[in-house]
């Protein structure tokens, strides 16, 4: 985002100063020119495009929305703010299908939630890509799971082990628009199967248009958006 320098990933956290908002952080991800954006300035400009696309969509199509969203030059190719993106396109979705009432708080908790466990980097150091909370954020929403419920708790726990499993036969190496794709794609026959809700999907195959932006290098015919 400042430089175009191919980013340092590490093993150990370090104390770092964000170029942008020059506030001290700790973390795992830094320019090799000594630039460091930490995870709020990185992924703001995205996730205020996402309310605004949402707030002005009455697609009940998830995908077409998050597609939508990543037309614009200004989303990085990387980052977690594909986890906001995700999750505002399919709680934007179930929104507007109308067979669940989603209020504007509804939708801010789901952001909320999601910047609490969408953290950069934290795919490869723990396992969990914040995509997948972030759409079991919207299951637990609509059902109104928390701590100590039965069914609602559980449905929201297999939609996000569905949606983990996912992303992990996607690895190698990581790509967040592929993994936000399957995931949202995952969810989607998630809701349909458990909750009778029915989403409109795409009928023509999503190419991905970011081939050549990889910074890892893309899994080319690997990938089924190749």
């Amino acid at each position: 985002m400042v430089c175009g320098a191919t980013l340092e990933y590490l093993e150990n956290e370090i104390k770092l100063q964000c170029t942008y908002c020059q506030k001290e952080f700790k973390g795992f991800i830094r320019c090799p020119n000594g630039h460091f954006v930490c995870d709020k300035c990185h992924n703001n400009q995205s996730i205020q495009l996402t309310k605004e696309i949402c707030s002005a969509t009455t697609s009940t199509n998830p995908l077409e929305i998050f597609e939508k969203i990543i037309e614009s030059p200004k989303i990085p190719m990387l980052g977690c703010h594909h986890a906001f993106m995700a999750a505002g396109a399919f709680i934007t979705a179930i929104k507007n299908e109308g067979s669940f009432e989603i209020s504007e708080n509804m939708i801010k908790e789901v952001y909320d939630r999601t910047q609490r466990q969408a953290i950069g980097g934290y795919c490869g150091l723990t396992g969990l890509c914040g995509i997948a909370p972030a759409l079991g954020a919207c299951f637990a929403i609509i059902l109104g799971s928390k701590c100590g419920m039965d069914k609602e708790q559980k449905i929201t726990m297999d939609a996000v082990s569905e949606i983990v499993k996912s992303i992990a036969e996607l690895t190698g190496p990581s790509c967040c628009k592929a993994y936000a794709r399957k995931s949202i794609e995952i969810a989607q026959n998630f809701l349909e199967r458990n909750l009778q809700i029915k989403l409109l999907k795409s009928t023509d195959k999503t190419k991905c248009r970011d081939t050549k932006k990889h910074p890892h290098g893309c899994r080319k015919e690997k990938c089924p958006y190749y």
